[in-house]
This record gives structure tokens, sequence and C-alpha cells, in this order.
């Protein structure tokens, strides 16, 4: 059984690339002929986190009450890719009623730039009880 990729240059979208070595992990590295960028062919394969609806998934899961690590596990992707997904959210919930009787909440801290600038992300929910 043969498997035959059609691989394009992810910035120009160009066909005509080239073999141009291969990573320290063992995975085939490409060059556009006509931009000359390089990059990896197989990429979008084998991490799920360059997919293009990860970034919807990993704030719905966190919404529904789901933590970091689980959704690093569930969605295959790094605790990384989670967090700079998070802080970069704009998103935000309004809440439901003005008093709630508990609260979850979480938080984590992360340079942006360099390490001072140190920026905090503070989220809380309400898991209603089945009482």
């Amino acid at each position: 059984m043969q498997i035959t990729l059609h691989i394009k240059c992810p910035t120009c979208l160009s066909d005509s690339i080239k073999k141009n070595g291969s990573k320290v992990d063992g995975k085939q590295n490409y060059q556009c002929k006509i931009c000359k960028r390089q990059f990896i062919g197989d990429h979008a394969l084998s991490y799920q986190g360059c997919h293009s609806g990860i970034k919807t998934k990993i704030l719905h899961l966190m919404v529904r009450g789901s933590g970091i690590r689980d959704i690093a596990e569930v969605e295959r992707v790094s605790i990384g890719k989670v967090l700079r997904t998070l802080s970069q959210s704009k998103y935000q919930l309004q809440a439901q009623q003005s008093h709630y009787e508990t609260l979850e909440i979480d938080e984590f801290w992360t340079f942006v730039g360099n390490k001072q600038n140190k920026q905090w992300l503070i989220y809380a929910y309400h898991r209603e009880t089945g009482e």
C-alpha cells in the first residue's frame, strides 16, 4: 500500500518544493523553491495543536469545567498550547446572577515578552449541584 501526500508551501501555497534534509527527530524537512521557506510536510498530521478548530475546542472545554492538564491530554496538545490559547483569548462570560454560594477558581501566570512582564489569568465558574 502506497500513500501519496501532495505537499504545498504553507506560506505561498506553491507546490514547487524540494526535500531539504531531516530534523533531529527524523521528520522530513522541505524547502519551497519559490519563497525559500523551510517546513515539515507532515507536521499537521502528527501534532494536533496546529489544526484549525483546536482553539475553539480548548475554550469550549474550559467553559465546561475541564482543567488545563485534562484539556491537553484529551486533545493531545501541549499544556503550553492550552495556556497560550487561554491567555490570548478575548472571550468573556457575563455572570448570570450577582451572587453565587460557591465558586471554583483557578489561575495561572505566564511571562509576556520578557521575565519582568508577569501576567495572571484568573477564572472562576459555578458548578451546579444536583440537590
